[in-house]
């Protein structure tokens, strides 16, 4: 072990807060590597492009599924029009969550859209009895202080 490891490190380890490579790789810097093939990628640039637009053209599948990724990306979800009631009680929430499992049945909305939506409402009841418990702390306060 080198001598003067011992004042950087106290039993093996790093002392909390200062690191081990003060010296190190400034922050934002990048690698010498990505650099240099990002200058060669950008000074041809306009030739592969115009060289996948051309493939496209010709009928290459493969090019035309390289622009289109870039144009249209694949959509993660989609807007997803259901009537559910508004969740102010237990009641309505057990109502929401039949009308999700019934639109899930009748292939209205995918399963994992409805889990979605499901942990939406199960968040609303969480927030909804979060409410009602200060509600019945504040009762209580109320009452011990009279």
């Amino acid at each position: 072990m080198p001598e003067n490891t011992g004042e950087i490190q106290g039993n093996g380890r790093f002392k909390k807060g200062k690191s081990g490579n003060p010296h190190g790789k400034p922050k934002g810097s990048r690698h010498k590597a990505s650099l240099l093939v990002e200058k060669i990628f950008e000074s041809d640039l306009e030739i592969v492009c115009s060289q996948v637009v051309q493939q496209a053209k010709e009928g290459n599948l493969i090019a035309a599924k390289i622009i289109l990724d870039r144009i249209l990306p694949a959509r993660k979800d989609r807007l997803i029009n259901i009537n559910l009631p508004l969740v102010k009680n237990s009641d309505d929430a057990i109502e929401a969550l039949r009308l999700i499992c019934h639109a899930v049945g009748n292939g209205e909305i995918t399963p994992l859209e409805g889990e979605s939506l499901s942990k939406m409402i199960e968040i609303q009841i969480k927030g909804l009895e979060l409410h009602d418990y200060e509600k019945r702390l504040q009762n209580i306060s109320e009452v011990l202080s009279k």
